[in-house]
């Protein structure tokens, strides 16, 4: 059986139509769902999704014109690459325009049920250890939900973007622990390989992402699809053409951390508070 089908990532070169067999079909609408993941997941990977041996998928490839896989994995991460220029605001009021995408984005946050934000917290106050990871433009917002938790609540760890070369920074990771990733497009490699380093070991994953198609979703206990500027504001919304939005995560974190204080108490920020004595008037 065959069918024309336009694919986003067909080589120029071939033109806009192919025409599939059922198995390649299948392939095809899977990796136009998934199509930001691609330089992150294998063949076998997609193959054991589809319930296909992974030279079907190889084969794809090569209908397509590519030698293989891996050379459909770089053509896609270079698409993906020009299309995360910074694009420029409208001339005639750059912050008109800027502070309207961001007030968007935080009308659709208020309109996210409150039901996956309490399993969450629930899973923070109850965790034996907290690891928090974040690499490239996510990095800041995963130190930014490190500090505060910490705060509230102890055994909260930091992992940066080389934690997954580092194994014994996260060696007693296991079971009754959490992570915490935050990944937005463009997704890092490196967080994609603590996500499975960790969950390997039996470590829940709470992801924090722009995608629900997004690296490490498939493995997550709960995700967290956050909106971010663009055309709709939905949280499907592509990123192409912006810097990575802070506003977002930073503010669901403080979210998080005043929930987690209604759950374990405010003993460790009293604590803290003395501590610090008069050196600090501020402390969050």
């Amino acid at each position: 059986m065959t069918e024309t089908r336009k694919l986003p990532f067909l080589p120029a070169a071939l033109g806009a139509d192919l025409r599939l067999t059922a198995t390649e079909r299948r392939i095809a609408d899977h990796l136009a769902g998934v199509w930001a993941e691609i330089p992150l997941v294998s063949a076998a990977e997609i193959a054991q999704d589809l319930g296909v041996n992974p030279s079907s998928v190889t084969r794809f490839a090569q209908t397509l014109g590519y030698r293989g896989y891996p050379d459909l994995q770089r053509a896609v991460r270079l698409d993906l690459r020009a299309r995360h220029a910074p694009a420029p605001l409208p001339a005639e009021s750059q912050a008109a325009a800027h502070w309207a995408r961001e007030l968007a984005v935080f009308q659709a946050l208020a309109a996210l049920p409150e039901e996956p934000l309490d399993r969450v917290t629930d899973r923070l106050a109850a965790a034996r250890r907290v690891w928090v990871t974040g690499a490239r433009g996510s990095a800041p917002a995963a130190a930014y939900a490190a500090h505060l938790w910490r705060g509230v609540r102890p055994d909260v760890h930091l992992l940066g973007a080389d934690a997954s070369a580092e194994p014994e920074r996260w060696l007693d990771a296991g079971p009754g622990d959490v992570l915490v990733a935050f990944t937005v497009r463009r997704y890092a490699q490196g967080t994609a390989r603590l996500v499975q380093a960790l969950t390997a070991r039996g470590v829940p994953l709470v992801l924090v992402t722009d995608s629900p198609a997004a690296p490490g979703a498939r493995q997550a206990a709960e995700v967290l699809v956050l909106p971010t500027p663009g055309l709709g504001n939905t949280a499907t919304d592509a990123t192409e053409g912006r810097f990575v939005p802070l506003a977002a995560p930073a503010s669901l974190t403080a979210l998080l951390a005043a929930k987690l204080v209604g759950r374990v108490g405010t003993a460790r920020v009293e604590a803290a508070e003395r501590e610090l004595g008069e050196q600090d008037v501020f402390t969050y």
